[in-house]
């Protein structure tokens, strides 16, 4: 009976064992599809998630192929732009050296033309002068021949000043037109370094720029100075600078607001037509924009920047210098927006084209350092002209002179010619009513000193015989001979 239960105990055990085996067999099984599953969900999400990162480097590569391509395409067409600009200015360039040189030639062509007319016209009628003066003197005592020649020679005296003040006036503005012939080829070149050099200035004084406003004016004003004395003109003379705007009586002019006008510079033309510039716009964005590293940092600035133009433009509205220049005074209905840095100006025509022509529409005309160069060139030239002119109407006017003398003295000369005529015809009747016929009163005279008849005795004495008529004689030996010739 033992051996029956203790079988029957070791079968119990072994079921409980082979149960037991069957719990664990289970719940590691129930494990191992739970792990399953978990090992299964964290592959979908490491799937997914590689998915995801896979896309965002597709996405963040096509960012920066984009980033670079417009990079490249930016620096591609600003040096498109520069270069276009550039051949622009140097057609324009060549083209007014061609224009002022072909009238430079026309003028000094014209001049030489007029001077070797008048030369030939003077030189014609002195030699004329000269024949008549010698053929009239001819027939005159030498008494007669000294009084007319020291006449002669103090008219002459004044027309030949006259000729030295002409020919010295002509050569006078010869001179000028090589030595601005000269200048101009000097500016043409200094135009074209300074255009090198455009570059380096903006990034100069970018950096050099603050955040103050007044500073910022400063740097403009300097700058404006020193284009306005390299183009050719002279400051307090051609242009002036912080110059309070007055009236024609000399008083203060004041705007509707009561503040009292001082434009940057007021640059005059020969005809006193006045051009107002302004300097003072604002390049903070601009500095930032060239500091900027990220891309949409730069997008923002730039916009920023024009934005900072336009409302600048629209100060220089507001103000309309131009509008208060007094009605009897020539003017410009355009004030001038000046933009210092090149780089400045380029960014506002890339970021809005339109900005220029809006602003031309409200009377304000943008510019940076190359087109205001032009425009200076436009009014250094139109003072040159004006000087040239000035040399020519005054050449014109010695001229003038020289002729009006040059006719009186002919009217005097023709006065004398004619009483020289009627001299010589008096002189010729007078001879001939004194020799002419057998009553004549020489003869009658000749008759009494052959007859003894003396004008040194009280009486005379009748001689037998006749008698000659020697040295005694009354009678000059101009008449003895008319005398004896008849």
């Amino acid at each position: 009976m033992n051996l029956t239960v203790i079988l029957v105990l070791i079968s119990a055990v072994a079921v409980a064992a082979v149960v037991a085996l069957l719990v664990v067999i289970q719940r590691n099984a129930a494990e191992r599809q739970r792990i399953a599953k978990e090992y299964e969900d964290a592959e979908d999400d490491l799937r997914r998630r590689l998915m995801e990162l896979t896309g965002e480097k597709a996405a963040l590569e096509s960012t920066l192929k984009a980033r670079d391509e417009y990079e490249s395409r930016l620096r591609e067409e600003q040096e498109k732009a520069l270069e276009t600009q550039r051949q622009a200015q140097e057609k324009a360039m060549a083209a007014q050296r061609e224009i002022q040189e072909k009238a430079m030639a026309e003028q000094k062509e014209a001049q030489e033309r007029a001077l070797n007319m008048q030369k030939e016209q003077h030189a014609k009628e002195l030699e004329n002068m000269k024949d008549a003066f010698k053929a009239l003197s001819a027939d005159n005592s030498f008494e007669f021949k000294r009084q007319s020649a020291e006449s002669i020679s103090d008219l002459l005296k004044p027309i030949q000043e006259k000729f030295a003040e002409f020919g010295k006036a002509v050569q006078e503005s010869r001179k000028e037109v090589v030595e601005q012939s000269a200048q101009l080829k000097e500016h043409i070149h200094n135009v074209m370094e300074r255009s090198q050099a455009v570059g380096d200035e903006a990034r100069n004084l970018a950096n050099a720029l603050t955040g103050y406003s007044k500073v910022q004016g400063d740097f403009g004003e300097m700058l404006l100075t020193d284009v306005l004395k390299n183009a050719g003109l002279v400051e307090g003379v051609h242009f002036f600078t912080q110059s309070v705007m007055t009236d024609e009586a000399g008083h203060e002019i004041k705007s509707e607001g009561g503040r009292t006008m001082i434009p940057d510079v007021m640059v005059l033309y020969p005809d006193d037509t006045t051009v107002i510039i302004d300097s003072k716009v604002s390049l903070n964005s601009y500095k930032e924009y060239i500091n900027a590293e990220k891309v949409e940092d730069r997008v923002r600035l730039a916009k920023a920047h024009v934005e900072s133009v336009r409302k600048h433009v629209d100060e220089l509205k507001t103000k309309d210098y131009a509008s208060y220049i007094p009605e009897g005074r020539r003017k410009v209905n355009y004030n001038l927006m000046f933009i210092p840095v090149e780089g400045a100006f380029r960014l506002m025509l890339e970021e809005d084209p339109m900005l220029w022509q809006v602003a031309k529409d409200n009377n304000v005309l943008i510019v940076s350092q190359m087109t205001l160069v032009i425009v200076l060139n436009m009014i250094q030239m139109a003072w040159k002209q004006a000087n040239q002119e000035k040399n020519i109407a005054e050449v014109y006017k010695t001229a003038e002179e020289l002729m009006s003398q040059l006719n009186g003295w002919m009217e005097s000369y023709v006065s004398i010619g004619t009483f020289l005529s009627k001299a010589q015809n008096a002189y010729e009747t007078s001879t001939k009513k004194l020799t002419e016929s057998n009553q004549s009163v020489v003869k009658k005279i000749q008759k009494l000193e052959r007859l003894g008849l003396s004008p040194k005795k009280s009486q005379a004495k009748i001689k037998p015989g006749a008698r000659k008529t020697g040295p005694e004689s009354i009678i000059p030996p101009e008449l003895s001979e008319t005398l004896t010739n008849e």
